[in-house]
């Protein structure tokens, strides 16, 4: 990819786990994971999400983020947007 005055390729493989590896994860909430990742781009647009994967207890998204942006900034506004969605959709996952 290319910004201004250089071409990069800075890809990340980041894997969020739940608290205490809890197996919370199933198909429904993955597909609501989705489209909040949809709603990252919007705040995010220089990051890419090149793959996305799950389990029940992890989920896994390999990104290309621009050099220009810090990976813990873009780590930060992932979980914690992802995080309180997931909550607020699903109940159990508070508990």
């Amino acid at each position: 990819r290319k910004q201004g005055h250089c071409a990069y390729q800075c890809e990340y493989h980041l894997v969020i786990v739940s608290k205490y590896r809890r197996q919370i994860l199933n198909d429904g909430s993955f597909e609501y994971f989705k489209k909040i990742m949809g709603q990252v781009r919007e705040s995010l647009p220089e990051i890419r999400i090149l793959t996305m994967n799950h389990d029940k207890d992890h989920i896994h998204l390999h990104l290309s983020i621009p050099p220009k942006m810090r990976v813990s900034d873009v780590v930060r506004t992932i979980k914690s947007i992802s995080g309180r969605m997931l909550k607020k959709k699903f109940e159990y996952m508070r508990k």
